[in-house]
């Protein structure tokens, strides 16, 4: 056997071990005289004075349910009772066709019962108790396949012990019967399942939990807590039967109240299972973990709780069950379907699949049933005179004409709670853009889209990330986890997919989602949806950068203000200031000194125009840093022409073409146009290496356009922005417009410019 050792071997055998009591169990009851009736599965049946019985069918002369066996051939059960714990105790050995008399307690009466023994009848108990088999036999074919499929695993080992405890235990779904109790071997025999083998089904569910998916933080730190969940069930269990037993009237009452110490070891592990699976679950933080143990988490709480509320506890207080052994298998029965997909989890089993059409079709019947026996039974109730095969009939009409619509809306209704709104791509567009229409924030925006198009589809993860220079940065992801740390090369890793955002053939932005389950793929209308999802998106990332962008120039607008007004503050204080009040003083000892000392106020007026000469050349810096008086002096053109005709110094040939007069300019446009032709033409004259440059100025639909090209050597592949390239653009996008620098059709570099005027 590849990949398997000893620790596995040993498995085996052990559940081969847990098995076989009830395997001899059956075999010894199919050879065993039948005196047509047992103990009923979940009632007490053991009281001071005998055993109460169920006949599987009640006859007049024979047993009937609720009869109370007091003796058998003349013995008293209390007699029997006492043999079991009798070694080599004498026993009557009974064959079929043979007619035994039993002592019974029917009401008030006493009245002895002639029984006529007959062979076991096993295929009518196992039909009447189909639940609770049915439930062991998928627990053990489902263990036993994830067992041989993972002989290593601990967690799988776990499993088959727990099946195995639950099949081996399967013969307290049979019952016990007065033959047994007389003969011994069969009482014993039940006992080492009903209870060995049952709590060891209980101590496997808690080994299971507790190391499922992960080992719990406990656990690995004392090894010793596993061995004690096996152990404590076979400790705690005979020193209660030691406390009961002084209490006891008699032998079997005693024998009656070992069931209550059975039910209640149950409920406590029980509760410890369903405690450790949703504790694992909240405490597990791996999307990957949490997706194994979802389901049996919910299977835990379901059938555990259900069982829990309508199994155990009633049959603690009341002494009885409120349902039937059939409906507890059917409860329980989702268990070890969830463990073997969470354990598996090679998508042979596909679970969204299984509960989709299980959902589905199980409602389906339901519904259609419930439609037919609403109309045949109530209905023919009102109408009791009409012929029933006529109310039948109709039903069946009925059912046939909405079984189909049904079919259609349950799906529909189904796929929408399972995978959102995949299927009504208008409903999430609309949605969108109803969200979008409320949302005022524009940081708002972004989020707003990844949160609905998540919630609508069910997606485990969406994100946007916004182009940067240096790559992508996630700015809105939907739920908050991951967090907006993960970059979009892992999302895509891990089972995401990536979708460019595009506005105008400009990739603006990524669009980033992950599917509901790891592995799970999108359908094609899913993909279809997500990509015009994307397009939209698009252009909001456009208006949300462009929104950024507004924001942050006037962040610069407002920071330059404040920089030129300290800077002039600065320069007028330190600079200016001090300079006038020099000049006053000098003018006052010149006033002092005019009479009494002509040469020296001479000497004081000469140095006074020296000083003034140099405070207004300081005030006209001053003024030309806020605005070129060449613009004032001249006009943008004639200023433009001036500055090209300067440049032209260097000895590169320089032509501008504009129109001789211009309209009245803004006044930040002129400026705007004059320092961009400025930088433009600087650029030219240090790195360009060109013999030719042109500028071009002409206003046309409201807008002045503006081009500097050249036929120098143009931009290199690895050339970064400057501070100069970068005051050009934003100098354009400050008043709306905007500025691009590229190579020349023929060689070199041009420069575009577009300002509005408004």
């Amino acid at each position: 056997m590849t990949g398997w050792n000893k620790t596995s071997l040993a498995a085996l055998l052990i559940a081969i071990g847990l098995i076989t009591p009830a395997v001899t169990f059956v075999g010894l009851h199919s050879v065993t005289p039948f005196d047509g009736a047992r103990f009923q599965p979940g009632e007490v049946v053991l009281s001071p004075n005998g055993l109460l019985v169920t006949p599987l069918e009640e006859r007049s002369d024979g047993l009937l349910r609720g009869d109370e066996v007091i003796a058998v051939e003349g013995r008293g059960m209390e007699s029997w009772a006492r043999a079991l714990f009798e070694v080599g105790a004498p026993r009557p050995r009974w064959q079929v066709g043979q007619t035994i008399v039993y002592t019974v307690v029917r009401g008030d009466q006493q009245k002895d019962i002639q029984i006529k023994l007959t062979n076991y009848p096993l295929n009518i108990i196992l039909a009447n108790e189909w639940g609770t088999i049915l439930f062991a036999v998928v627990s053990q074919f489902v263990a036993t396949f994830v067992f041989l499929r993972r002989p290593n695993d601990s967690a799988a080992r776990a499993l088959l012990f727990w099946a195995s405890g639950i099949l081996s235990a399967t013969t307290w779904s049979l019952g016990l019967q007065i033959s047994d109790v007389i003969g011994g071997i069969g009482f014993w025999l039940y006992k080492a399942t009903s209870f060995g083998s049952y709590m060891v089904f209980w101590s496997a569910g808690l080994h299971f939990a507790l190391i499922f998916p992960n080992a719990h933080p406990f656990v690995l730190r004392h090894s010793w807590i596993i061995r004690a969940v096996y152990v404590t069930p076979f400790v705690v269990y005979p020193l209660y039967l030691a406390a009961i037993f002084p209490t006891a009237i008699n032998t079997l009452d005693w024998l009656g109240r070992w069931g209550v110490g059975e039910t209640a070891l149950a409920a406590v592990y029980l509760a410890l299972i369903m405690i450790m699976a949703v504790g694992n679950y909240s405490a597990n933080h791996d999307p990957l973990s949490r997706q194994k143990i979802r389901w049996v988490v919910f299977a835990a709480v379901l059938s555990g709780g259900g069982s829990l509320l309508v199994w155990i506890l009633p049959s603690l207080i009341l002494g009885y069950s409120i349902i039937s052994t059939n409906f507890l298998g059917l409860l329980v029965l989702p268990f070890p379907l969830t463990i073997a997909i969470a354990i598996m989890r090679h998508r042979l089993f596909d679970i969204d699949v299984v509960l989709n059409r299980t959902l589905v079709y199980g409602t389906l019947t339901a519904s259609t049933i419930g439609i037919y026996i609403f109309i045949v039974g109530y209905i023919g109730t009102l109408f009791q005179d009409q012929d029933r095969s006529l109310l039948a009939f109709l039903a069946t009409g009925l059912v046939a004409v909405i079984f189909q619509p049904l079919r259609e809306r349950l799906q529909r209704g189904i796929n929408r709670l399972m995978y959102g709104e995949r299927d009504d791509p208008y409903a999430v567009l609309s949605r969108l853009g109803q969200r979008l229409e409320a949302t005022l924030a524009p940081e708002a925006v972004l989020p707003t889209i990844v949160e609905t198009v998540a919630q609508a589809l069910k997606l485990s993860c969406a994100a946007i990330a916004l182009k940067e220079e240096n790559g992508f940065k996630i700015v809105a992801v939907s739920p908050a986890q991951p967090s907006a740390s993960v970059t979009p090369i892992q999302t895509q890793s891990a089972a995401g997919e990536i979708l460019p955002l595009i506005y105008q053939g400009e990739v603006v932005g990524q669009f980033i989602f992950s599917p509901r389950a790891p592995g799970e793929s999108f359908t094609v209308a899913e993909r279809h949806l997500l990509e015009d999802i994307a397009h939209q998106a698009g252009v909001a990332v456009h208006a949300v950068r462009l929104t950024a962008d507004l924001q942050r120039s006037r962040e610069r607008l407002v920071t330059a203000r404040e920089e030129e007004r300290r800077r002039l503050r600065r320069d007028l204080h330190d600079g200016l200031g001090p300079h006038l009040a020099s000049q006053s003083f000098k003018l006052e000892a010149a006033r002092d000194s005019i009479r009494h000392n002509p040469d020296k106020t001479e000497a004081l007026l000469t140095d006074l125009i020296s000083k003034t000469q140099n405070t207004i050349s300081d005030v006209r810096r001053l003024v030309y840093a806020l605005r070129p008086p060449a613009l004032d002096e001249l006009g943008l053109i004639a200023a433009v022409r001036e500055h090209a005709a300067q440049c032209e110094l260097n000895g590169v040939r320089i032509t501008v073409a504009a129109p001789d007069q211009l309209p009245s300019l803004p006044a930040a446009v002129e400026v705007a146009t004059y320092r961009i032709v400025q930088e433009a033409l600087t650029n030219v004259m240090r790195h360009a290496q060109a013999q030719t440059c042109a500028v071009s100025i002409e206003l046309k639909k409201g807008t002045l356009n503006l081009q500097i090209s050249d036929d120098g050597i143009g931009l290199s592949r690895d050339h970064h922005r400057g501070v100069g390239l970068n005051s050009m653009r934003e100098r354009a996008e400050e008043l709306g417009g905007q500025c691009v620098i590229e190579p020349a059709p023929k060689g070199g570099t041009r420069v575009k410019a577009e300002l509005p005027l408004r």
